[in-house]
């Protein structure tokens, strides 16, 4: 996945430069030292900095000085914005499929139908029902 410098990772996902850092350093998010910089994979940001609920239901339109004003596609959504959605998306389809793992995990520790079937409660093993 492509990866953006911490200046940009930071605007992209309204987070402080040394939220990002202290994030690296603790291990939460990880970074490519690329030259003098750090580079930030955006798919893990985009799973570490979900949008905070006290948002608004209809996120304002993410805007980037790099950008230049015709970046945007026939319809209408920026590069950037893109980026970030794909991230998302990614992110969410490996939580998916990790919660689809553990699903069928506890599946397994269920007993069989036929067990169930075998136990007989208090009341019909005293009246012999």
């Amino acid at each position: 996945m492509s990866k953006i410098s911490m200046a940009k990772a930071a605007k992209m996902f309204e987070v402080s430069r040394p939220t990002l850092a202290k994030h690296h350093e603790q291990g939460k998010i990880s970074a490519e030292k690329v030259g003098d910089s750090w580079q930030f994979d955006i798919a893990e940001l985009a799973r570490v900095y979900s949008r905070r609920s006290s948002k608004p239901a209809i996120p304002a339109p993410i805007r980037h000085a790099d950008l230049s004003g015709d970046d945007r596609g026939a319809a209408g959504v920026s590069l950037a914005d893109f980026m970030v959605l794909q991230a998302k998306f990614e992110a969410m389809e490996k939580l998916a499929e990790e919660r689809g793992r553990h699903i069928e995990d506890l599946r397994r520790m269920l007993p069989k139908p036929e067990d169930q079937a075998q136990h007989r409660g208090l009341w019909s093993r005293l009246w012999g029902r």
